[in-house]
């Protein structure tokens, strides 16, 4: 009896310990790259996750980069006041600001942005000093031109497929998922496919902080990376 109660309190013990361990700290330095024709979902629907966490999260910021310190439109506009929705920067690409993770989101805009030398060369220069980079539909445009993917595996909007692989011929390019991992690298599929792809990076984290978000928003997500069937819908099937 004696024996059986000793090995009872242990294992009690030990899953009381388990049971309380800390989640590993999410990176706390964010940062969103605008330039004018992004499409706002790309950016503002991993931000409507990120803002729960960063409640959730002590010393956790969100902050957006870009070129000036102008505000920045989004794709969407109409013909009498132009655009709707805007970011307004938090610092500019020649402040450098100190981020733990830069996410790039996609739209036209990414056309001009890949052609924008300043903006390639913020990229290129901040990768380094970064723990992860993501881009969020084309924006994986811009890692293409940038070389963030040169050599990696890599997803990105399905609809445009093949001026986008066209524009990265050094990436390993996946046809089909929803979002992809290489290293510090998070590359996720079309608009909708950004918020799948921080759901994950939260839940391998914190999955209290992951679930509270995805619940209060009231949001499903699709938590398979190979869940793509967009890829058969636009006919992608190698790049």
């Amino acid at each position: 009896m004696k024996v059986f109660s000793l090995v009872t309190f242990v294992v009690c013990l030990v899953t009381a310990v388990v049971g309380t361990r800390p989640q590993k700290q999410l990176p706390l330095k964010w940062g969103v790259l605008a330039f004018p024709n992004f499409v706002g979902l790309d950016a503002f629907g991993p931000l409507e996750l990120l803002q729960i966490a960063a409640f959730l999260t002590p010393n956790m910021t969100l902050s957006v980069v870009a070129e000036t310190a102008d505000y920045v439109p989004s794709h969407i506009t109409n013909p009498i006041s132009g655009g709707v929705t805007w970011m307004k920067p938090t610092y500019t690409i020649d402040q450098d600001p100190q981020l733990d993770v830069l996410l790039i989101p996609g739209g036209p805009g990414t056309r001009i942005a890949y052609n924008d030398t300043r903006i390639i060369d913020y990229v290129k220069r901040t990768y380094p000093k970064l723990k992860f980079i993501m881009s969020v539909c084309t924006g994986a445009q811009v890692l293409a031109k940038a070389g963030v993917l040169d050599r990696k595996r890599a997803t990105t909007n399905k609809f445009q497929w093949a001026e986008l692989v066209a524009s990265g011929p050094k990436v390993k390019w996946v046809p089909c998922a929803r979002w992809v991992v290489d290293g510090n690298i998070w590359t996720s599929s079309g608009v909708t496919a950004g918020m799948d792809m921080i759901n994950a990076f939260l839940k391998g984290y914190n999955t209290t902080v992951a679930e509270k978000a995805v619940n209060i928003i009231e949001y499903e997500p699709h938590t398979d990376p190979s869940w793509d069937p967009f890829c058969k819908i636009w006919n992608v099937t190698s790049a």
